[in-house]
């Protein structure tokens, strides 16, 4: 899935200390209160040296220009590389839910990666359309806890040694069944990312 590998490598770069559930935390209803992606064509964690004419259909746009398809709850990309063995191509799709709360938290289902499963993100709005969706934003991980000190000399650790309230540490990652505790590690996770990735709308209309 070339135009969703460039969204998941931004996602899960470095992904240790993450919450992840094997069930979905957050549902339609939960969406309630919470801003509105504008549907539409995305570009994700831009890069700054890429120029490119938007206006164009996106199969025009150079490989450094990441985008996403939101639309009806799903982040779509197109598989290229399949599209050239059968001449037709594929859409892939991650199903998403964005929670409302403060911050809202934005709920990916990644069930085909090497970790499956429902992954959390905080969410920061950075720009608003006229009618109030969201056309720009901010994102950080949700983390398990503050993440472990530098090894001095034995064997790695990746997960926090302080989980926070409701999670429980799994492998190098830790799971919880709890919505709030999702919300509060959502609120204090963004201290302890020290980057933070990008997102904005393009346009309506694929392509």
């Amino acid at each position: 899935m070339r135009r969703l590998l460039g969204l998941c490598l931004m996602l899960l770069l470095g992904a240790c200390n993450r919450v992840i559930t094997d069930a979905p935390l957050f549902f339609a209803a939960d969406a309630q209160g919470a801003p509105v992606l504008r549907e539409g064509v995305w570009l994700i964690d831009e890069e700054p040296d890429c120029p490119f004419d938007a206006r164009e259909p996106v199969a025009a746009w150079p490989d450094c220009a990441d985008w996403v398809l939101i639309r009806d709850g799903e982040m779509l990309g197109f598989d290229e590389e399949k599209g050239e063995k059968n001449g037709q191509g594929e859409w892939q799709s991650i199903p998403f839910v964005l929670a409302a709360g403060d911050p809202p938290v934005l709920q990916l289902a990644l069930l085909k990666e090497e970790i499956p499963g429902y992954w959390y993100f905080g969410v920061e709005p950075t720009r608003l359309d006229d009618e109030g969706r969201v056309t720009a934003f901010v994102s950080w991980p949700v983390l398990c806890g503050p993440p472990p000190p530098e090894p001095r000399g034995e064997e790695p650790r990746f997960v926090t040694l302080e989980p926070l309230p409701g999670m429980t540490i799994r492998d190098q990652n830790c799971t919880t069944d709890q919505p709030q505790a999702v919300r509060a590690a959502a609120r204090v996770s963004r201290a302890w990312e020290s980057d933070t990735d990008a997102a904005r709308w393009v346009k309506a209309r694929y392509p």
